[in-house]
């Protein structure tokens, strides 16, 4: 089944491929006899295989559907073919090869139109099926849209230095420069990255501490990861996710970015005549679309997660309006129905994140995720990991609460070294008319514990800085918050309560409150404050007002509070963007309890982003510097950018100087080997990249200006727009004997070349691939064929204009 393109080519195609089964003109005289209403001539040669153009009470469906013709002249379809095009499948018409005998359909009658290779039916309202519309594009794997990568290297860098001391003397003294390397080499099979921090200070000459190393693949067919060095083991809300060196497989949904994985609300609604259907989500229209007669049912409606209410508008030709209304609560905690979402390690579990490069524990682990949309309203949850002599595992379950939002349960046990134990949780979101609600209570019991827990460094930390007192689950944990706009005025209130109780017996409640006031369309008041109720010197209060004064200026002031004193700060601040230069910076004064001074710029160069800074804290003054960016080689070139963390692409176009644009924003200009690397690409999305061929040279032919390109995760790839600068081409004016221009739209070929070409208007063609002695023939839509013979000679930067060749008349 497939989507009618043309209706001449449909009856064109259907036309080769059923009339050579015809055999006489008996035969064929026997076919256009054809009557509907289920009675048909027999066909004499057994059954046929028909594709025919299908029209419902007279309209067009747009769809070219598969029949069979048995022998008795009875018309079969598929029944997800009959679905398809607007009629409902009923089991008292299904044969006993599964196929539908559209005769034995009740209140469908139609009528075999061989002659123009169409059905036509007549088919009463609740015959029909609901028509699917798809309210987002499914993005099908194409040889133009497969993901792709080529061959280059990558290296993204922050370059970190500063000067300053106890003194304004001080201040141009050295304090060390720091540095972040990412180092990444891209393929079609894979990504290896690996990651570092150095540091250079007057103490210590140098020292470097590796992050992460990691190779990893990806099958969007699969839509599935593999990686295999430092990674984070799979986890859900109710356990703790652990870094591993070792292997993990897990799904990868982000490799389809166009798939909905969330349970959607389901739209649906019918219309007695050819309508306008027009979905609106919280009061933004999703999808406007025609639609026939006949009930419809709207999927993949793109939304935002949290509750909110759908629209669905029919709108009829005399502007007649039916409106129906759906709230919804939609969560990434739900799977949709029949979707799995897994993740599988075994490897050494890291220690020391950061502080130390290669400190794994010596036990093997392993652990696994599993996730399944059971139904709309309804995913099981399951976790198990274990090792070194740790079993631990448990189950949970998500489940909707209507359009009120989403609950979740969980239990969990544990055994390590003789000691058993387990652990309870839930957790409730809920949006109840304005109120925003979420709570969640975690109990742990006995000596349960988990990787975490059993592969932790206890002994001395690295760093005074670092005092590790328990790594062991904690024993209570209870959050609760809470968001209040008020009826009476535009204020929002927030409340929030974390109640934490550790193994070792201590003890948190911390309570939050913030308040958001706006003031017309451009300022807003705020306060928030914070207090731990088991630690009286644990508290803080900050309030104040915020102005935006446009073009990315913002300004504050407000008064802070706390267990140190009261001080009051004001910030004045231009915010940047990705786009090359951009400009940003930051102003600050702060008296009171401490002096807090500081000025700082950013700039985003073609090649880097540059920041600068000076700073006084109280009696410490400091200078800052700092460089982002990335270095990239690619497609047969070397590039200087701003730092990349997702896809780009190299742009090849021949020739320097070229604009390049990137979904119609410009992108910048190719250098002088007619290379351009575009960043900021989707990686699994179609990215559209376009050239202007104004810049391109005169003598220059291009075989296209728009081309699509799709990378794979963190890869580059490479553009190629084929742009020929030494090319025979030439702009010849062609008239016939008598003088007059060549016909406009007569077509035209190089003899021996099977070059083709277009006679424009004035007589004038663009032809290429020319020889130093050329005969072209041109078919003429109204004077017939004539013939040219003329010379060519290259003038390199220049276009060939051959004028006035005489194109002469031939049989």
């Amino acid at each position: 089944m497939r989507r009618l393109v043309s209706g001449a080519a449909s009856i064109l195609l259907s036309t080769a491929m059923t009339v050579p089964a015809l055999r006489g003109m008996d035969a064929i005289a026997e076919a256009f006899a054809a009557t509907a209403s289920g009675t048909e001539a027999a066909a004499p040669d057994g059954p046929r295989e028909l594709q025919l153009e299908v029209f419902i009470d007279g309209e067009p469906t747009g769809w070219i559907a598969a029949f069979r013709r048995d022998a008795d002249g009875r018309l079969s379809i598929e029944p997800y073919q009959l679905r398809n095009v607007g009629i409902e499948p009923i089991d008292a018409a299904t044969r006993p090869d599964g196929r539908i005998d559209i005769g034995a359909l009740p209140d469908v009658s139609y009528e075999y139109d061989e002659a123009g290779q169409a059905i036509r039916f007549i088919v009463g309202f609740d015959a029909r099926s609901a028509r699917i519309i798809e309210a987002q594009e499914s993005d099908a794997e194409t040889p133009q849209t497969k993901p792709q990568s080529s061959y280059g290297a990558l290296a993204n860098y922050t370059l970190y230095a500063s000067t300053g001391g106890k003194e304004i003397d001080d201040l141009w003294a050295f304090n060390g420069v720091s540095g972040w390397l990412e180092g990444r080499l891209f393929s079609p099979f894979g990504v290896f990255s690996s990651s570092y921090v150095a540091t250079s200070a007057p103490n210590e000459i140098y020292s470097s501490t590796r992050l992460d190393t990691t190779w990893s693949y990806s099958s969007r067919g699969l839509l599935t990861t593999i990686s295999a060095g430092d990674v984070i083991n799979g986890g859900l809300s109710w356990t703790r996710p652990v870094r591993l060196g070792g292997l993990q497989v897990r799904r990868n949904f982000g490799l389809r970015p166009d798939l909905v994985t969330i349970p959607l609300p389901e739209l649906s609604g019918s219309a007695a005549v050819p309508s306008t259907v027009d979905v609106y989500v919280n009061n933004a229209r999703r999808l406007s679309q025609d639609v026939p007669a006949g009930p419809f049912q709207i999927t993949d409606l793109p939304i935002v997660t949290g509750s909110g209410t759908a629209r669905v508008v029919v709108r009829d030709a005399l502007g007649r309006e039916t409106v129906s209304e759906t709230p919804f609560f939609a969560s990434a905690e739900l799977l949709a129905p029949g979707l799995w979402d897994y993740s599988a390690e075994a490897g050494f579990a890291r220690r020391l994140y950061g502080v130390e490069s290669n400190d794994y524990d010596s036990s093997l682990m392993a652990s696994g995720t599993a996730r399944f949309g059971l139904d709309d309203w309804m995913t099981l949850e399951a976790h198990a990991e274990g090792g070194g002599g740790l079993v631990n595992g448990g189950a949970g379950a998500v489940f909707g609460l209507g359009r009120f939002g989403v609950g979740s349960f969980s239990a969990t046990a544990s055994s390590f070294e003789g000691g058993t134990g387990y652990q309870l949780g839930g957790s409730v979101e809920l949006q109840l008319w304005t109120m925003r609600l979420y709570a969640r209570v975690q109990r742990a019991f006995g000596d349960y514990t988990d990787i975490a827990a059993v592969t932790a460094d206890l002994g001395e930390p690295a760093t005074p800085e670092f005092d590790f007192t328990t790594v062991a689950p904690p024993r209570a944990l209870d959050q609760v918050s809470l968001s209040v706009p008020l009826s009476f005025d535009p204020a929002t209130l927030n409340f929030s309560f974390t109640r934490i109780e550790t193994m070792e017996d201590d003890r948190a409640r911390i309570l939050s409150f913030l308040v958001n006031r706006p003031i017309g369309s451009s300022a807003s008041l705020f306060a928030t404050a914070f207090t731990d109720l088991d630690d009286g010197d644990s508290f803080g209060l900050f309030a104040g007002l915020s102005v935006q004064f446009g073009n990315g200026i913002d300004g504050s002031a407000g008064v802070s509070s706390d267990s140190e004193g009261t001080s009051v700060v004001t910030d004045l601040v231009r915010s940047g963007d990705a786009s090359i230069g951009s400009l940003s910076w930051r102003l600050r004064e702060g008296e009171g309890a401490h002096t807090n001074r500081a000025a700082a710029a950013a700039y985003r160069a073609p090649v880097a982003r540059l920041a600068a800074g000076v700073e006084q804290y109280d009696g410490d003054y400091r200078v800052t510097g700092q460089v982002d960016g990335a270095v990239v080689l690619a497609g047969g070139d070397i590039f200087l950018s701003n730092r990349i963390d997702d896809a780009f692409t190299v742009v090849d176009t021949g020739a320097p100087g070229v604009d390049v644009e990137l979904e119609n924003r410009p992108a910048g200009r190719t250098n002088r080997n007619g290379k351009l690397l575009v960043t900021g690409l989707r990686s699994y999305e179609r990215n559209q990249i376009s050239i202007d061929p104004a810049n391109l040279p005169v003598d220059a032919v291009v075989d296209g200006t728009r081309e699509t390109t799709m990378p794979a995760d963190r890869s580059g790839t490479v553009v190629k727009f084929g742009v020929d600068r030494n090319s025979d081409a030439a702009l010849i004016t062609l008239r016939d004997e008598a003088g007059e221009f060549v016909e406009a739209g007569a077509a035209g070929t190089i003899d021996g070349a099977g070059q083709e070409f277009v006679v424009g208007y004035d007589g004038q063609a663009f032809v290429a691939g020319l020889g130093p002695r050329n005969r072209v023939t041109i078919d003429q839509p109204t004077r017939g064929r004539c013939a040219a013979e003329f010379g060519f000679v290259r003038q390199p930067g220049k276009q060939v204009s051959i004028p006035d060749v005489v194109c002469r008349s031939i049989q």
